[in-house]
């Protein structure tokens, strides 16, 4: 396959490749693009079966369109076999990213990524889809932190070519990550995912997977998913949070009834739980390759000491026991000072008094009123105090709405980016004679719930050095959903070479995102908060 042509993408290298076929990195001849090209097994490309369900996978694809769904951008079938042309990720699947660059994710880094992962799945889930094959390997995290799904089918294609499975060793899936009911041969719905998601999580929070597949037989992992709730994050990686651990037992439950009932039930339990100073905009630490191990020999140095200062507690005691006396001769010699000082004033006072008691009385009177004036100012601080923490509440309320409308645009600017990837720009030299040019070009909207307007088509011609020569604008004043517009390229240019690109387009009437619905949810929510609280403010104003 390296250095064959597939459509326009001249194959390059192998990425991967499994029981299913191979992955291969491509680009784009004239317009310069990295795609990943998938290939389905030439050992199944004469069953009909699988066939079928291959091409009925391009299709589920195609109506796919997410921030964290690797997007399908072309298919193919030839007399050399079956081809998914998708979307290049530049990164690492989540189970090499966790194993060779992060280790385990702390909690702000684990909920960046999940909840990412969760709004993909929720978006498939309201598409009816159900992966059925949810695992680290099929999660890709770009080096932009952004993550993406991938095998939507491809795997259950293999499950459908095989029995229910209903006795030991027959594997559908990866037994690892499946759910009771998966196990059993049942019908599945989307709360199989989200057992298959919770695992996922227990694996970000410990760097591993909860069952052992080196040592154990697939016949006793079956039995422990079926029989024995998921051994608990906390005992192979102590630092996980309670709250995390606790919504792990609830999405790998044994019931589905018992479960989180869909990704965006499970994503407002994790939002309600997080810690505040959790955020969605944090960076990747650098792994250390004996974080686990630095982790459990801390914990166990940590145990191994406070059993020592158990036995030899003499020396904690006369420190201790040092400062007591330390801090109780400073309290007598305060109080001391105190005593004299008062004694003094008193001396003072009384010999003023004597010489005028009216004046004094009138001091007195004016002391009076000044303590009382005190007192009055000591109920205002406290007032105030209350007050400003209201505020000061308000204020990083603000400032989050403030990171919501920043994130929402960013979101707005990579969802238009990725809507523009729908538009395909595709060409064919028809002659090239005497430097007279002719190109075939088409413009396809991939998109069926989208369309465009003011597209501008850039053909750039280049000498034999690579230096531009000449440049032709093309401008399509609106392209409609499916729809394919196709036109020719005639020039006359002393050029060796030339590349299409798409300059620009505007997206129109397209389907609310998933990521903004929830983001707009999100920000509702936070409004809500802070006009309460402006309220309460209001109030207390009042009654002052």
């Amino acid at each position: 396959m390296i250095g064959e042509r597939i459509l326009n993408y001249q194959v390059e290298k192998l990425l991967g490749e499994g029981g299913v076929g191979q992955v291969y990195l491509a680009t784009h001849i004239q317009l310069g693009r990295k795609v990943a090209i998938k290939v389905l097994n030439p050992a199944l490309v004469n069953h009909q079966e699988v066939k079928d369900r291959f091409r009925q996978e391009a299709t589920t694809l195609s109506g796919l369109q997410h921030l964290n769904i690797v997007t399908l951008y072309d298919y193919l079938e030839n007399e050399k076999g079956l081809f998914l042309i998708l979307e290049y990720v530049e990164g690492h699947p989540l189970d090499e990213f966790l194993k060779n660059v992060s280790g385990p994710l702390n909690e702000k880094r684990a909920l960046d990524i999940f909840y990412q992962i969760l709004d993909g799945f929720a978006y498939a889930h309201a598409k009816g889809i159900v992966h059925r094959d949810i695992k680290p390997s099929n999660i890709l995290i770009g080096l932009d932190g952004q993550a993406k799904i991938l095998d939507f089918g491809i795997a259950k294609i293999l499950k459908n070519d095989k029995p229910a499975m209903t006795k030991a060793g027959a594997r559908i899936g990866t037994v690892l990550y499946m759910s009771p009911e998966q196990v059993k041969g049942e019908n599945l719905d989307a709360r199989s995912d989200i057992y298959s998601l919770g695992v996922t999580l227990w694996e970000m929070l410990t760097g591993t997977s909860p069952y052992n597949e080196n040592i154990e037989t697939e016949f006793s992992i079956y039995n422990k998913i079926l029989n024995e709730i998921l051994p608990k994050a906390k005992d192979f990686y102590p630092s996980v949070p309670d709250y995390l651990q606790k919504i792990i037992e609830v999405a790998a439950a044994k019931n589905p009834n018992d479960r989180y009932q869909s990704c965006e039930e499970l994503k407002r339990a994790l939002m309600e739980k997080a810690t505040p100073t959790t955020s969605s905009f944090t960076q990747t630490q650098p792994k250390n390759n004996t974080y686990s191990n630095t982790q459990t020999n801390s914990a166990q140095n940590s145990s191994n000491n406070s059993n020592n200062n158990n036995n030899q507690p003499s020396r904690i005691n006369q420190i201790q026991a040092s400062r007591k006396r330390s801090y109780t001769i400073l309290y007598l010699l305060f109080f001391f000072l105190i005593c004299v000082v008062g004694y003094l004033i008193f001396l003072e006072f009384n010999k003023k008094s004597k010489e005028n008691k009216n004046e004094t009385a009138e001091v007195d009177d004016s002391l009076g009123k000044k303590d009382e004036a005190k007192k009055e100012d000591k109920k205002e601080d406290k007032k105030e105090d209350k007050k400003s923490e209201d505020e000061l509440e308000l204020d990083s309320l603000e400032k989050s709405k403030t990171k919501f409308e920043e994130k929402e645009k960013e979101y707005q600017k990579i969802l238009k980016s990725e809507l523009n990837k729908s538009l395909i720009v595709a060409d064919q030299l028809e002659n090239e004679e005497m430097g007279e040019f002719t190109i075939n070009i088409e413009v396809s909207n991939k998109k069926t719930d989208a369309k465009f307007k003011d597209i501008i088509i850039d053909v750039i011609f280049y000498n034999n050095k690579g230096k531009e020569v000449k440049k032709v604008e093309k401008e399509i004043s609106e392209i409609n959903e499916g729809q394919k517009i196709a036109f020719k390229v005639q020039e006359t240019v002393n050029a060796s070479k030339y590349a299409c690109k798409l300059r620009s387009a505007t997206p129109v009437d397209f389907s609310k995102n998933e990521a903004l619905d929830s983001l707009s949810k999100e920000k509702e929510l936070l409004n809500e908060r802070i006009k309460d609280l402006k309220e309460k403010i209001k109030r207390n104003q009042k009654e002052k």
